[in-house]
């Protein structure tokens, strides 16, 4: 998701792609494949999913959906009415139903978000800050609760409709993600059913929603600050009627993906040596790989669409006559660099990575070299970690080279 990717990248992950450096040698990269003794999306469960670039499983559905290069897919529900996904594209997106009998996009005027199904055979999906509800017989859009945030991942519940929304920004926070909470939609009014502790350091999001066969409504909470130099918190949540409580604190990454057949958990957990999403479920002997590839969650190894990288700045040009010391009160504003990478794509998956180092704690660009840019060089793209200009960047080259160490020889600090 475009515009929420400050927590998205964060939770998500990435893995490198295969990409030559431009300084020194080629970081060791695992082989991006799904287990040989899984299927490519557990077909027991009807679960379609998506693997390098293709919508997988639930049979005929799957077949010959394939996007080009400059679209992606992501997010799919699956129903016994078919699948439903995002085509992710450079600016608006659509979504797109795919059913036995073939597939229908319907271009969005924005960012779309996470489609679902209900037992009728509508459509629900998030766009931007607004709710489209698409039914037989036409397609409503609902403003949201919060005006200038975000409605995304809505179910069904019977009637009703329980979204995530993010708050929108504001002067304290100027990020467009974090702060998540539900709400429910009923009779054509939205009602407040979380609470979550966030603000200008700790953030909360909501991810994944999932009608369980009892009813109610499971969902991943994530929580963290952007002070705290350590990954955050992983909880699952149950919302039952109006009253939402913790199920259990786990142990690492990993969001809700479905059900089987017989109601066991299905989840979607990071495989980050080959930069594939497991499918694996729940079972009295802890979990278990049936299948691959990326259900609610976004696809981990493609870029972002409407990424654009930007040209490197300048250099700031210092008088060589001044002998005088650096006035303290202008100061270096240094960065950290990491590169350099021969496409924007290399770059942008990269950087998808540091942010998640950061938790969206830091500002983080993907900057093209130029005739005027001394930091890249030309034609070669790099990743730039902006620091407070309190900082000549030492201390901070040192953390991200020990938390991400197969990149800790392209490091380097600069000043933009």
């Amino acid at each position: 998701m475009r515009t929420r990717s400050l927590i998205v990248a964060a939770l998500c992950g990435v893995t490198i792609l295969g990409w030559a450096l431009g300084h020194g040698s080629e970081p060791a990269v695992a082989a991006h494949e799904c287990p040989a003794d899984v299927g490519a999306a557990d077909r027991s469960a009807g679960l379609a999913a998506v693997e390098d670039g293709q919508l997988i499983g639930v049979g005929a559905l799957g077949a010959g959906a394939q996007l080009g290069s400059k679209a992606v897919i992501r997010q799919v529900a699956t129903s016994g009415e078919g699948a439903a996904y995002v085509e992710d594209r450079r600016g608006a997106d659509a979504i797109v139903l795919a059913t036995p009998d073939g597939s229908r996009v319907l271009p969005q005027s924005g960012e779309a978000y996470h489609p679902t199904w209900s037992a009728r055979g509508s459509v629900a999906w998030g766009l931007d800050d607004r709710l489209v509800v698409r039914s037989t017989s036409a397609t409503r859009t609902i403003a949201g609760p919060e005006p200038g945030g975000i409605v995304f991942a809505p179910v069904y519940v019977g009637r009703d409709i329980v979204a995530a929304v993010s708050a929108a920004p504001t002067d304290a926070v100027p990020e467009d993600e974090w702060s998540d909470d539900l709400w429910l939609l009923r009779s054509g009014r939205w009602h407040r059913l979380t609470a979550f502790a966030a603000g200008t350091d700790r953030w909360t999001a909501i991810r994944t929603p999932f009608l369980a066969a009892d009813g109610s409504v499971e969902f991943m909470v994530v929580q963290g600050r952007g002070s705290e130099d350590a990954l955050p918190a992983f909880s699952l949540w149950r919302l039952r009627g109006t009253s939402a409580h913790r199920v259990m604190e786990l142990d690492g990454e990993r969001y809700l993906a479905g059900y089987t057949p017989d109601g066991a958990r299905l989840w979607n957990v990071p495989d980050r040596a080959t930069g594939t999403w497991l499918i694996q479920r729940d079972t009295p002997n802890g979990l278990l790989t049936v299948g691959c590839g990326a259900v609610a969650v976004d696809p981990m190894d493609v870029p972002d669409p409407d990424h654009i990288g930007h040209a490197a700045p300048a250099p700031r040009v210092r008088s060589i006559e001044r002998t005088g010391p650096t006035d303290p009160g202008d100061p270096m504003e240094a960065a950290l660099l990491i590169g350099d990478f021969p496409t924007p794509v290399a770059a942008d998956v990269v950087a998808q990575q540091v942010t998640a180092t950061y938790a969206g704690s830091m500002p983080v660009d993907v900057v093209q070299g130029g005739r005027g840019s001394t930091i890249v060089q030309p034609d070669r793209w790099a990743v730039v970690v902006r620091l407070p200009a309190t900082t000549d960047g030492s201390a901070e080259l040192v953390a991200l080279q020990t938390k991400l160490p197969d990149y800790a020889d392209h490091m380097w600090v600069v000043v933009p």
